[in-house]
This record gives C-alpha cells, structure tokens and sequence, in this order.
C-alpha cells in the first residue's frame, strides 16, 4: 500500500511540474513576445503620431510663408509696374539722382500720359528699310508740346519710344520723356544714365547724345564739360495684380 500510494505521489508531482513547465513554455514563447509586440507597437504608434504632429505644424507654418512671398512680390512688382503714373515719385527721383550725380537737368519733356502700348506711337520691329522710313515719319509727325526750361515755356518735340511694340503687352501704359542733362564730366553722364535704370521702377533708355565742348569753350571756367539728350520710357498698369 506504501509503495502504492508513493506512485501516485510522484505521478502527481511530475504532473505538477509537467503543466509548470507548459504554461511556462507558453507564456515564454507565446505571451512574452505577444506583449512585446504591442510595447512596440504602442512605441511605433506614439512615434507615428509625433510625426504627424510636426509634419502638420510645418505644413502650417508653410501655409502661412506661402501667402507673405505673394503680398511681398505683388509689392515689389508694383514698385516695378505702378498702378499709375506716379509724375511726382518719377520727378523725385530724377531729382535724387541730379544730386547725386553731380548734374543738371535742363528741361524735361513727356509725351501724353495715358497711351495704351497698342495706341501709341511706338515703333513696330522693322522688317524692312520701308518699316525703318515709317518710324522715322512718325518721329518727324509727333506733336509738339510745351516744357518749361529753365521756367520758360518753350515748344519742343513730343518723345516717341523706339521700343518694338511686339515686345509689350498691348494691356501696358508707357511713359516717354527726354531729359536734356549738362554734366561737367563723362563719369557724372554715366553714372546718371546708371542711375537711372537701376531705379525699382522699369526704366528703358530708349537713346543717348551728347555734345562735347568747343575748344573756346573748353577754356571757359564756367562751361559745362558736356550736354545729353536723354530718352527714357517707363510703364505702369492700372489693372488689377
């Protein structure tokens, strides 16, 4: 009866170890790696919604750079392009840059305010001498105008671009003006004529001459060392941006 019951004893206790050994088993090998998968996960997950969460601020913070790069450009393009005239800025700076360059302006004269490029007189791409004869009648039939010169009215020439019309849009309103300049040095001419087109404002020299002194003149202490003439045309547009 002993040895009996000592058999059942062992067969229990082996089975005792026996289930130990299997749930240990599985929770090593199924349970353990189950629960660090999801530890990885739960990692994977925050990681994923961290990204997200600055891929959102960025995509904020670009919405708002997008918009500032728009206003900044359609400021300076209408610093380039006004949306009117602007005679007064226009004389401004012509008058800064007389001063800086050591100059003198002896008389300004515009030509009509409000002319479309497509109805003014601006001169077409030449494909022929003929084309070339044209542009010189229309230069020789432009109307005069009055332009104070030295605060005397005089009558002068209206200014006609020679910029080629096919190169502008027809929506385009020009300005063309002739300043006749005296500069007691080459340097002074060129550096007004520099002055000039590197205004904000699109400048085009449409032509330059000048006259040197006689050589009476050139021993004449207060003689100015040179005369220009000088064609300028500039734009602006009044449609919207």
């Amino acid at each position: 009866m002993m040895k009996l019951s000592g058999n059942k004893n062992t067969s229990a206790l082996l089975l005792i170890v026996l289930v130990a050994a299997l749930l240990f088993a599985l929770y090593y090998y199924v349970v353990l790696p189950k629960k660090d998968q999801a530890a990885s996960l739960e990692s994977s997950k925050a990681a994923l919604q961290t990204e997200i969460a600055t891929l959102q601020e960025q995509q904020a913070l670009m919405e708002a750079q997008a918009s500032l790069p728009q206003e900044s450009n359609i400021t300076t393009l209408r610093k380039k392009l006004p949306a009117s005239r602007e005679i007064d800025q226009l004389l401004l700076n012509l008058e800064e840059i007389e001063y800086i360059t050591q100059s003198r302006i002896l008389s300004i004269g515009f030509n009509s305010y409000d002319t479309l490029v497509s109805e003014s007189g601006i001169v077409p791409v030449p494909e022929e001498e003929v084309a070339t004869e044209e542009a010189a009648e229309g230069q020789n039939d432009a109307v005069e105008e009055e332009t104070m010169v030295d605060g005397e009215s005089v009558e002068v020439e209206t200014p006609v671009s020679q910029i080629a019309a096919e190169t502008l849009p027809p929506e385009l309103k020009l300005i063309t003006f002739n300043l006749e300049i005296a500069a007691s040095e080459y340097e002074d001419l060129l550096q007004f004529i520099e002055e000039i087109e590197n205004l904000e404002r699109i400048m085009h020299i449409d032509s330059i001459s000048y006259t040197l002194p006689g050589e009476e003149e050139a021993f004449m202490e207060e003689a100015e060392a040179l005369n220009a003439s000088v064609q300028v045309t500039t734009f602006y547009y009044e449609g919207e941006s």
